[in-house]
């Protein structure tokens, strides 16, 4: 019996004693060669930079992106050119005169066109220059909202990993913990109540992993179904170990300096900034709009069978009605309902980034507290193992302790993974981490 009451205490420390069973060395896909120093703490967590960048734009949602950037480059080259066009026009008549008796060919050709006036050439080409920079910022915010994807996908993944390792090895234990009961009731050491329990306790654990195993499954197939070719890690990060790993990565800078710089690189907000000077350039224009553009052309004619030719310039100018003044002001209108949605965007966005920092400051606070009571839990559950095999405590006392240190593990390491990811996140947002604007 001895021999397996000695397999069971290693087998509680490997688990329980400060977050073993851990990898040796990082995976491929979680190794980073250099980064800036304010980022470098996060990059175990996460795949590499070149991965991340091939993956999103092999995707289809960028390559839709992609297509819509083309469509807004075209229309952007559409309003520059103007939508003004030749106009050849020809005709034909006979021309009788009763008197003479006789019939006379006649033709005339002309060609006009309308002419940009009153400065809106200017303009259109302003216009043109904000509907270029709205599609480059939209296929930029595009990239950047696939990263932010891309980086909840990864994480989910992780935790799905730490899940399935926690509920493995919290099995291999009970399973250690099943075989020593069965091998001590025969042997007429514990009542068969205990070594029902321990059995229970062996069932449960194996319903967890199941359904461990089934998330981690999901997790994966969500995450290269979604970003196909993007290798995903085998092992957990080494900086989840309780024994090694180092301090929680910290936000240095003051949070007014870090709202400000994410307000002036989120896409989204730019994106509504491009807008709103792109709408008041188009009331601009309306405003301009109320004076019609004139068509000029000219033209040459052939009357009398060509006894006499005729040749000149065409000038017309429509004479506005009251729908061009009423479609300029609502236009400002518009420009100035955009200015307004700008400001408050900018609250909304601030608000949710003053959010994400402060969850990440006490979310921080609560990784280091649960990392302390793992490690106090760990050496507890294994001071109970050590007291049972010397006959103090009950079975149930032992499994209820171990089952504690367990899921004090797996909420340390969790809350880990939500402190990274949180700061990943803010990172990717100031464009300081997979920055892939063109």
């Amino acid at each position: 019996m001895n021999r397996f009451v000695i397999s069971y205490i290693v087998g509680c420390a490997l688990f329980l004693t400060l977050g073993a069973a851990q990898a040796q060395q990082p995976s491929s896909a979680l190794a980073n060669v250099s980064a800036p120093a304010v980022t470098a703490e996060i990059l175990p967590y996460l795949p590499t930079e070149a991965s991340v960048k091939e993956a999103l734009l092999t995707s289809p949602w960028m390559q839709a992106a992609h297509s819509r950037k083309e469509a807004g480059t075209a229309r952007a080259k559409g309003i520059d050119s103007g939508t003004a066009e030749f106009v050849l026009r020809t005709t034909s008549q006979r021309r009788r005169d009763v008197a003479a008796g006789t019939q006379m060919q006649e033709s005339m050709v002309s060609i006009e066109r309308p002419v940009r006036a009153w400065g809106k050439r200017s303009i259109d080409a302003d216009l043109a220059t904000q509907t270029q920079a709205f599609a480059d910022i939209a296929y930029a915010d595009a990239m950047h909202e696939g990263a932010r994807e891309l980086m909840r996908f990864w994480f989910a993944y992780l935790r799905a990993m730490v899940d399935q390792r926690n509920a493995q090895t919290t099995y291999d234990l009970a399973a250690k913990m099943q075989r020593l009961t069965q091998i001590q009731l025969k042997q007429g050491e514990i009542s068969q109540r205990d070594a029902e329990l321990a059995s229970a306790e062996l069932e449960r654990i194996s319903a967890a992993r199941s359904v461990a195993q089934a998330q981690l499954a999901s997790s994966a197939s969500a995450l290269t179904q979604r970003y196909a070719g993007l290798v995903l890690p085998t092992q957990i990060p080494l900086a989840l170990r309780l024994d090694a790993s180092p301090p929680l990565p910290a936000l240095s800078e003051s949070l007014a300096s870090m709202r400000q710089e994410f307000l002036d690189k989120n896409h989204e907000l730019n994106m509504m900034r491009v807008d709103a000077q792109r709408i008041r350039l188009a009331a601009d224009r309306a405003m301009r709009d109320r004076l019609p553009d004139p068509t000029v052309g000219v033209f040459s004619a052939r009357e009398r069978a060509g006894a006499e030719t005729i040749s000149g310039v065409m000038l017309s100018i429509p004479l506005s009605g009251a729908s061009r003044s009423h479609h300029a002001h609502a236009l400002i209108a518009d420009a100035q309902n955009a200015s307004d949605i700008v400001k408050l965007a900018e609250q909304q966005l601030g608000a949710m980034f003053e959010s994400m920092w402060i969850q990440f400051q006490h979310k921080r606070m609560a990784a280091d507290n649960l990392k302390s009571a793992a490690q106090r839990q760990a050496i507890a559950a294994e001071k109970s193992v050590k007291a049972y095999t010397l006959g103090e405590g009950g079975l149930s006392e032992v499994l209820m302790i171990a089952r504690m240190a367990s899921e004090n593990l797996n909420a340390s390491e969790r809350m880990q993974l939500e402190v990274v990811e949180l700061l990943a996140l803010i990172r990717l947002d100031l464009h300081q981490i997979w920055d892939f604007d063109e």
